[in-house]
């Protein structure tokens, strides 16, 4: 699966301004936001270079295997 990539707008939308940050990272702070087609969802927003982008998707790709009871509230 391809991790879907949306414009800046688009996050400012789903996470209503960036209103209730959850958490920061190595990467970058994480937020949450709640899709138009319905579930909510965490955004993580990548802060560093370009230089960096491989290894933040590395860490996409494993929190998006991680089923953990706090990803689900």
């Amino acid at each position: 699966m391809v991790p879907i990539r949306y414009s800046y707008k688009e996050f400012e939308k789903i996470t209503r301004d960036f209103k209730e940050k959850l958490n920061e990272g190595g990467f970058g702070s994480v937020f949450k936001a709640k899709l138009c087609s319905g579930p909510c969802v965490t955004i993580k927003m990548l802060n560093k270079s370009k230089e960096n982008e491989q290894d933040f998707m590395s860490e996409v790709t494993t929190i998006g295997r991680i089923d953990h009871q706090n990803m689900y509230n």
